[in-house]
């Protein structure tokens, strides 16, 4: 072990952080690095330092500003830790945002490895957003949650850290809410208070040994701006396997707070509650080839206020309708399989990650709207971050001939990023043939409209992606597998928003959604047919996209 001293005196402790290669730290070259404030260990992270780093990562110091704190590096080459540095800037920050792989529209983290969306909630103006964050490697550890906000869904900013792992484990997913009725008491100043309830993940580090997957909270009551955790945690504890993942809403009826987790397997597990920290268990839920990350809210059929239904939404994409009566919810129809669990295809590597993951909506926001954002597994090859954030999705319940179903739309207010933009109507494949190179980029938001006959398939490339759709089966074949969708009136809409790691697309009016996570070549901004009759009606649509990160200077 090899120890440094650092004065507390600038915002950030910079640390070179390796491309450890996977998912996983090998363990011959993990290396621990504690911080200790007054003879305290304060936090420790599992990491692989390098003289020829990946990124420059960043550890806040502002929450010790003024103290003296020892950082003791053990295991691998111990020599590393004279490489840190205490600086009030960041190493990239000329280049921060502005990497060849950031994604234009899809919100990601300055640095580090990010996953499940967790938490999000609006309250006065703001759109907070977090998620699990490694930030001191390109894995899976150190899980944090992050923090960032917007007041547009599209332009974010990011902030310290919201959550940090300690002695109960590593910050594993959850939800957040607004108390804005002060059930809890929690209220001591002019704002509401906020609750993000986390799963602390005992045994998953070397700090956390013999401690086992507990719920907890963590309350801010400055208006999100900091957080610290309840002093009664756990909430719940240990109940089962892997407990974990609390979703909480607000039942206006009842007036009482709703929390579900998942168990193990495909158990699902409700709690009640008046005031947010003391909850009574309630019924338990399954969901057949479901598991983790519950989503849970209720949202209007057909846009009528007076028939709301609550819906549970299970990871990856399934879901089931249903109402409550009392404390017991009552399902109305069998659970909605999801488009990843109905790929028709032999394997495909791709196909493992079709979609989005671990979805989550927003709480608190003006009634009658419900926005899902969900996690795309994507890999860069040499950006300082992994992993990306959908584009945040609208989602309706509507009638429709199978029964109620939700829809999935991009936000409306994507249209603020469109830049330049490009249409035809009634045309035929030379149109299609002849689109201007001007109007197509790494980031477009596009739809086609194709008149469909029976027996002729429609295949275009999307940026040397292809897509086939076969009217014989009904099925749009993508490079991660086929899936049934359904044209209107012999005609298949097909919106298509692209960026440099994702491509996401809508279906069937919205019924169908999923996304094909992978960096895309950037010299490839093309569309093209390749199988398109001659006679096939089309209707075509391009925009591009803006940067959310364009005069973002608050981030760097």
């Amino acid at each position: 072990m090899k120890s440094l001293f650092i004065d507390a005196d600038k915002k950030y402790l910079l640390l070179p952080i390796a491309d450890e290669g996977g998912w996983f730290l090998p363990a011959d070259k993990t290396q621990y690095l504690d911080i200790y404030e007054n003879g305290v260990c304060v936090e420790e992270y599992e990491l692989f330092l390098s003289r020829t780093p990946r990124c420059w990562s960043c550890l806040y110091l502002e929450r010790y500003a003024g103290e003296k704190l020892e950082i003791r590096l053990e295991g691998g080459e111990e020599d590393l830790i004279d490489l840190l540095e205490v600086s009030d800037e960041l190493k990239d920050h000329d280049t921060l945002y502005l990497e060849p792989e950031r994604p234009f529209v899809h919100f990601t983290p300055m640095h580090g490895y990010m996953n499940d969306p967790n938490g999000l909630l609006y309250y006065c103006g703001t759109y907070h957003y977090f998620a699990q964050l490694n930030p001191y490697g390109f894995g899976m550890g150190n899980t944090h949650w992050m923090h960032a906000v917007s007041q547009d869904l599209l332009h974010w900013r990011e902030l310290p850290y919201a959550l940090f792992p300690d002695e109960s484990g590593r910050m594993y997913s959850g939800g957040g809410v607004v108390d804005t009725e002060n059930t809890s008491g929690m209220q001591c100043g002019r704002h509401s208070p906020i609750f993000l309830f986390y799963t602390a993940a005992g045994c998953k580090s070397r700090w956390s040994k013999g401690r086992y997957f507990e719920i907890a909270a963590a309350i801010s009551t400055d208006g999100g701006k900091s957080f610290r955790k309840y002093d009664n945690n756990p909430l719940l504890s240990h109940i089962s396997f892997l407990n974990r993942d609390p979703k909480v809403i607000w039942n206006p009826v009842e007036k009482e707070w709703i929390m579900m987790i998942y168990l193990e397997s495909n158990r699902y597990h409700f709690f009640y509650s008046r005031n947010l920290l003391s909850w009574e268990p309630g019924q338990i839920v399954q969901a057949d080839g479901c598991a983790e990350c519950p989503d849970l809210f209720f949202v209007e059929l057909d846009g009528n206020p007076q028939n709301t239904k609550l819906v549970l939404w299970f990871c990856t994409d399934s879901y089931r309708i249903g109402h409550l009566e009392g404390r017991k919810f009552v399902p109305e129809i069998d659970l909605i399989e999801g488009p990843s669990h109905q790929i028709f295809s032999a394997f495909s590597a791709l196909a493992r990650s079709t979609g989005g993951y671990a979805a989550q909506t927003f709480t608190g926001l003006p009634y009658g709207h419900t926005v899902q954002v969900s996690w795309l597994r994507m890999n860069t090859n040499q950006a300082p971050f992994v992993g990306c954030a959908s584009i945040p999705n609208e989602l309706q319940l509507i009638t429709t001939e199978d029964g109620p179903r939700l829809t999935v739309f991009p936000i409306k207010e994507i249209k603020n990023m469109y830049k330049e933009s490009f249409s035809f109507a009634g045309k035929g494949l030379e149109e299609l043939e002849r689109i201007p190179d001007c109007y197509l980029s790494e980031s477009m938001d596009m739809t086609f409209r194709f008149t469909v006959k029976p027996d002729k398939l429609i295949a275009i490339s999307v940026r040397g992606i292809l897509m086939v759709y076969d009217p014989a089966t009904g099925r749009l074949i993508l490079p991660t597998g086929a899936f049934s969708v359904k044209t209107q009136k012999n005609l298949l809409e097909l919106r298509v928003i692209t960026d440099r790691c994702s491509m996401e697309l809508y279906v069937s009016n919205g019924r169908f959604n999923t996304s094909i996570n992978r960096m895309l070549d950037p010299e490839n901004t093309s569309v093209r047919p390749v199988l398109v009759d001659p006679g096939t009606g089309i209707d075509f649509e391009v925009h591009k996209l803006a940067s959310m990160w364009e005069d973002n200077e608050n981030n760097r």
